[in-house]
């Protein structure tokens, strides 16, 4: 069985050892040339491999590229809006970006059909995207089903590059749906790379220790492939935000999750409701301190509600001395919670009608 099933449920566990593993190389060897950006500086992002040469062509002036996919699996939460953010910093940095909608995925592997996969890319995806500040029309966003003749052919000859070996060793006994899914988003990886989209460029893909394994055979692919040239595409790889009661964040339990389409009292209440590093008593906890690693408040802070480093650093400081309890760091993300809501669903409101006339020109299907 492989280490990391790429469609599975995946608890990581320890990061240094998927990192010595799998070879990927600490962020913080070339943190200096990235951006000032709140996911490299507390280690969200821990680790990459091979952004030197998409570095390098940056700094040339030489054209690069930003791949990223939407697996349609539920409501879109602050889980999901970790891959916006760094949509935002690759496009900010300069880099052309191409976004897949995995609706053949899903059909494959999630037994989700066309229609169905496509509505929700649309509601719980794009329009949050776009309300999140991701112009559509400045992207390549396809999906998966649409990517046209050129795109499925190429996954299909790249299937000739892969060994058995090589399949088993990676993924498993992967059923054919998983291994189609697979040769399709070694295509979506390296079509910024297509001749018709400008040919070869360094080009990084954000992702999760889980998606690894797509990673690693599509830089093989593309190290094999005769018919055109590829540069072996770079990944950035970022940690999992954990669910609110601490373990996996999942779309299929809505415990685990604020979606960005939950009312603020809702928010509230999960946020009520989560596992806290505090102690059992008062007077324990003053004594002793909270363990912060293990506070699933103080994490959403971290990643999604505090951008300053100084603010976040005091109230770590602070809770983990005992001086500020549970209840009162709550109450400091419930107000973060619902500053960020009612302002992102206003604009959500604002730009899905744009979106709704975007899908409607570019695409050939009703939503």
């Amino acid at each position: 069985m492989p280490d990391i099933d790429p469609w599975g449920d995946v608890e990581v566990g320890d990061y240094s050892e998927k990192m010595e593993k799998f070879g990927i190389e600490p962020i913080e060897e070339i943190a200096d040339r990235l951006p000032d950006h709140r996911f490299i500086r507390r280690g969200i992002v821990f680790g990459h491999r091979g952004l030197d040469d998409f570095l390098d062509a940056r700094d040339e002036g030489n054209e690069f590229a930003m791949m990223t996919g939407i697996m349609p699996s539920g409501v879109f939460h602050f889980g999901h809006k970790c891959v916006v953010d760094q949509i935002k910093l690759y496009q900010e940095m300069g880099a052309q970006v191409t976004i897949a909608a995995a609706d053949i995925e899903a059909y494959n592997t999630r037994e989700m059909s066309l229609e169905e996969s496509r509505k929700l890319v649309v509601e719980q995806y794009l329009k949050n995207y776009a309300a999140l500040g991701i112009d559509l029309e400045e992207v390549d966003f396809y999906f998966q089903s649409q990517a046209g003749n050129n795109h499925l052919a190429r996954s299909k000859m790249f299937g000739r590059y892969l060994t058995q070996n090589e399949v088993e060793a990676t993924y498993g006994n992967a059923d054919p749906g998983k291994i189609s899914s697979a040769l399709t988003q070694y295509a979506d990886i390296l079509r910024p790379q297509f001749k018709e989209n400008g040919g070869p460029k360094p080009t990084v893909v954000p992702v999760g220790v889980d998606q690894d394994p797509h990673i690693r055979l599509t830089r093989e692919v593309a190290r094999k492939y005769r018919e055109q040239d590829f540069v072996k595409p770079a990944s950035t790889y970022n940690k999992f935000m954990r669910g609110l009661q601490g373990g996996k964040m999942s779309s299929s339990d809505p415990k685990s999750y604020i979606a960005l389409t939950d009312s603020v009292e809702d928010a509230k209440d999960k946020i009520d409701q989560a596992k806290t590093g505090g102690q059992d008593s008062l007077e324990e906890h003053r004594e002793k301190g909270a363990d912060v690693e293990e506070d699933m408040v103080f994490e959403l802070l971290a990643f999604h509600l505090i951008e300053d480093d100084g603010e976040l650093q005091r109230i770590r400081e602070e809770y983990a001395s005992g001086e500020m309890l549970s209840g009162e760091l709550k109450q400091i993300a419930k107000e973060k919670i619902e500053e960020f809501l009612v302002e992102h669903q206003r604009k959500r409101e604002e730009v899905a009608p744009q979106v709704e006339q975007y899908i409607e020109e570019n695409f050939e299907f009703d939503i």
